[in-house]
Order: C-alpha cells, then sequence, then structure tokens
C-alpha cells in the first residue's frame, strides 16, 4: 500500500531509497536532465551567442548588444526570407489539411475493406522522411526530363519551369511541403471522423442533409478540435521548413525560396566565414515568431472549436 492507495499485484513499488511523497519527482530529474541538456540549455546558450559577435572561427569575439536582432529586420533578404516562410507555410497548411479533409470524408461510408486499403495508400507520405519526398519531387519538377512536365505536355499543356521561375518554385516547396505532411494529417482526421456520433449524423440525414451540406453543416464542424489542432501543428512545422527547400531548389533561384531556417542556416554553416551569432539571432527571432503565430492561432481558433 501506497499512502491509502493499495497496490494492485503487478504495480510498481517505490524503491527504499526514494523517501516518500518524493517518487514522482525523483521518477521525473532524469526527463528533465534530457530536456536541460539537449533543449533549455542550447536554448540558452542561443541567446548568449545572439549578443555577440564572432571571429574568424566563430567563436564570440565582442559584445554587439541587440545588434544582430536589428539586422534581422532590416536586412532586405531576411525580410524576403520571412515573407516567403510565410507563403510557403501558409499554402502548405491550406493544401495539406484540405487535401486530408476532401480524402476523409468520401472514406467515411465506405465499404472496411477499401477503406483499409485507401487508408493505407494514403498515409504513406507519413512514412516518409522529409528528404527522401523531397527527392522525388526534384525528379517530378526536373526542368528537362521531369515527370509532371513529360505527363502535362502529353495532354497538349507545356508545363512552367517549377524550380526556374521564382512563383512557381514557391508552389514547388509548397506543395513538397504539403505532400509530406499530408499523411500525418491523414491519419488525425481518420482517427477523429471514426470517433464520430453516427446518431447526430443519422438525425441529420433524416432531416434531408446529405453530400456537401452534410460534410459542410454537420460533419466538420464535429471535426473542428481536430482541424484546431492540425492547423496549429502543421503551421509550427511549416514556418520551420527547411529540407524541402535545400533538396529543390538551395534557396533559389535568386533566393526567391529562402526561407528563415535556410538562412540561419546559410549564416552558421553554409558561408566561409560562419556568422554564428547573427545565426543565433535568427533563430531567436524564428522562436518568438513561432511563439506569436501559435498564441494568435489559439486566440482565433479557440472560439471556432
Amino acid at each position: 500500500m501506497i499512502g491509502n492507495v493499495p497496490l494492485r499485484r503487478g504495480a510498481a513499488r517505490r524503491p527504499a531509497w526514494i523517501p516518500r511523497g518524493l517518487a514522482g519527482p525523483v521518477m521525473v530529474l532524469p526527463c528533465l536532465g534530457l530536456l536541460l541538456v539537449f533543449a533549455y540549455w542550447p536554448a540558452v546558450r542561443s541567446v548568449v551567442l545572439s549578443l555577440y559577435g564572432n571571429d574568424l572561427l566563430g567563436d564570440p569575439s565582442r559584445f554587439v548588444g541587440l545588434d544582430q536582432y536589428a539586422d534581422v529586420f532590416t536586412d532586405p533578404d531576411l525580410r524576403r526570407a520571412l515573407l516567403t516562410t510565410a507563403a510557403i507555410a501558409g499554402l502548405s497548411v491550406l493544401l495539406s489539411v484540405g487535401g486530408a479533409l476532401a480524402a476523409v470524408l468520401p472514406l467515411r461510408r465506405a465499404a472496411r475493406r477499401p477503406r483499409a486499403v485507401a487508408s493505407v495508400l494514403l498515409s504513406l507520405p507519413f512514412a516518409y522522411s522529409a528528404a527522401a519526398s523531397a527527392a522525388v519531387f526534384a525528379g517530378l519538377f526536373a526542368p528537362a526530363v521531369g515527370t509532371l512536365n513529360e505527363v502535362l505536355q502529353h495532354i497538349g499543356i507545356t508545363g512552367p519551369e517549377w524550380l526556374r521561375s521564382p512563383v512557381w518554385a514557391v508552389f514547388a516547396v509548397s506543395l513538397a511541403t504539403a505532400w509530406y505532411e499530408f499523411g500525418f494529417a491523414f491519419l488525425v482526421l481518420l482517427a477523429a471522423v471514426t470517433q464520430l456520433d453516427q446518431q447526430v449524423i443519422e438525425a441529420a440525414a433524416l432531416d434531408g442533409a446529405s453530400g456537401l451540406r452534410l460534410a459542410r453543416s454537420v460533419i466538420i464542424p464535429m471535426l473542428r478540435p481536430s482541424l484546431v489542432f492540425l492547423l496549429v501543428t502543421q503551421t509550427i512545422s511549416g514556418l520551420q521548413v527547411f529540407t524541402q527547400v535545400q533538396v529543390l531548389t538551395r534557396g533559389g533561384p535568386a533566393g526567391a525560396t529562402s526561407t528563415l531556417v535556410h538562412e540561419l542556416y546559410q549564416r552558421a554553416f553554409g558561408e566561409a566565414l560562419p556568422h554564428v551569432g547573427s545565426a543565433s539571432a535568427l533563430a531567436m527571432v524564428l522562436l518568438l515568431l513561432v511563439l506569436l503565430v501559435t498564441a494568435i492561432q489559439f486566440g482565433v481558433l479557440r472560439r471556432w472549436a
């Protein structure tokens, strides 16, 4: 018995060396230690580095205060990267969550076996790594031998230069990101759809609601908590997109697809002279941006959910 609660057979017992009442905090200490080493200390270190300039080896050399933060908002390349990040995040979230919702709704009334097969096929993107999925899209969007343009040519359409046009390159990166995120969004919505109250849906159907009207007025409102969760998490992921940019365009053409994380990588590792302090300041700005966007989304979407 622990306190007044009897122990069930097979339940964990408090080790003798742990004082009574402290078992919980002691058990949590290893996890807290890992968080301190791999999460909180690097964050604190980044804040310190962002306040210092660096020498030729990237080591802190002189205190510059908030000058590097000011550069984030005055540098035209970084302002463009901020807009590009917002565009890619917004478009990829719209495509992934909207596509997952459009795929899940028809499966709601499908037979068990076809639904199981479709669910496996549609959730496959979740099994890919970001680099592998981006490599697949690199083959689709390749200028001369890309599969997508060959298909379009067979139906009489001249495809654009996906990765050489600034506008189309942003769309290509967004599409690759959306496909990578689609599998997770699909699984979340599929799980939510299977848990819906069928009595409510049947009552609405008896009242004459069907098809798009049933989906718009009954099913989608019942999916709001899951949709809010996806909108928040997918937006956070979209704001941190890097792998798709690095594999598909390396920030080109002419910096049109360079995101904040890509700029951070270039400043810290992609140049002959590493600008660690500037990269750290950019990392802190990105962190604050993610927190701000998440807080706004929770404030707005909480009422909708």
